[in-house]
């Protein structure tokens, strides 16, 4: 028994002095990446702390015009603003002008309600519509808007000049007529666009109707008067102006929504 316990107590001793050298190697590899760790961190910390204190040269944009004017009149600052809200900007309307509009809707919604009811909402809806007309009262920045836009017009009509959109950019170019109609004239002759003697619309027409008379196996009969334009028309010419090049060439727009065959075009057999 004495000899089993002496063995046993040597292996311990053994044992122990192994497991002190296997946690010496592992807290000497977990130094090691600790450190490892801590470099790459500080490396870091100093390339940001270095490219902060660089001084940056500021690059300035250049944001295009909303309004180009390519004449030499001068517009108001007021009537510049008014100009680059854009084609689609919808001016401020007079609440009389649309207060009849409203009274009358709000009416035909009433009389979707229950009977009983009607009563309350048309008070409501008189409270309401009797705000509108007290807040708006003293508003007057359609008068002004209105009033900008007839000053341009006026500008407009009086020095021959006409107001275009551009290429590629939701600026307003305004620019002379004849210099514009010189530019559509250079497309023209650039692009070899004959003018033509006679109108072909007609006998485009005859010659789409006949087309679609003869196909009566795929297009039904019902479906044949939907698939001509009544009063056709040449597709008209609309252009923009090219700001972004030299010379500002113009970029041809075509309406194809009046030429004979465009319904026909649109149908799906």
């Amino acid at each position: 028994m004495d000899s089993y316990l002496s063995c046993v107590c040597g292996s311990c001793r053994v044992w122990y002095g192994i497991w002190q050298h296997i946690q010496q190697i592992i807290d000497e590899q977990l130094h090691q990446q600790m450190a490892n760790q801590y470099q790459k961190l500080n490396q870091k910390l100093d390339i940001l702390i270095n490219s902060t204190n660089k001084q940056h040269t500021q690059t300035t944009v250049k944001f295009q015009l909303r309004v180009i004017n390519l004449s030499q009149v001068k517009f108001t600052k007021q009537q510049i603003q008014t100009l680059s809200l854009g084609p689609s900007y919808a001016l401020e309307k007079e609440p009389k002008s649309y207060i009849n509009d409203l009274i009358v809707d709000t009416e035909v919604a009433i009389r979707q309600l229950h009977q009983k009811s009607q009563n309350v909402y048309r008070h409501l809806a008189m409270k309401q519509i009797k705000q509108i007309l007290a807040n708006n009262r003293h508003n007057i920045l359609h008068k002004r808007q209105q009033h900008c836009v007839n000053q341009i017009k006026k500008l407009l009509a009086t020095n021959n000049l006409t107001a275009i959109k551009a290429d590629k950019s939701k600026a307003i170019v305004i620019i002379d007529k004849d210099q514009l109609q010189t530019k559509v004239n250079e497309f023209i002759r650039n692009n070899n666009i004959l003018s033509l003697n006679k109108d072909p619309m007609e006998k485009y027409q005859k010659l789409i109707q006949q087309a679609i008379k003869k196909a009566n196996s795929i297009i039904d009969k019902n479906v044949h008067k939907y698939l001509m334009n009544i009063k056709p028309t040449a597709p008209k010419l609309t252009v923009q102006l090219k700001t972004h090049k030299v010379n500002q060439p113009i970029r041809p727009v075509i309406n194809n929504t009046p030429a004979p065959a465009y319904r026909t075009k649109n149908y799906n057999i």
